[in-house]
């Protein structure tokens, strides 16, 4: 489709608000695996440590995905430059 009313920085900024959200996602899913590891550090019952390495092994799961669509995200990237001046607009609108 030609598009004739979105223009090139909406979708700059689509793109770049897709990423900052992965972005996110990945940290928390990080976040949680850090602190799943530790916890099976902790002198806890082996029927809960089980259950935290499988929280542990959904975990990575969902990092890979989140990643793959990370990279199909990176991909759609037009042009370096515009895609730099995209993440500032929406940095200054996700600050506001």
């Amino acid at each position: 489709m030609k598009y004739e009313q979105l223009g090139t920085d909406y979708i700059d900024d689509v793109i770049a608000d897709a990423l900052y959200v992965r972005e996110v996602e990945y940290f928390h899913y990080q976040f949680d695996k850090q602190n799943f590891e530790e916890m099976i550090k902790q002198d806890l019952p082996l029927e809960y440590k089980e259950q935290l390495k499988a929280r542990i092994k959904e975990t990575e799961e969902q990092m890979d995905k989140v990643e793959q669509v990370y990279q199909a995200l990176r991909k759609q990237i037009r042009n370096e430059e515009a895609h730099k001046k995209a993440v500032k607009r929406t940095t200054i609108r996700r600050d506001k």
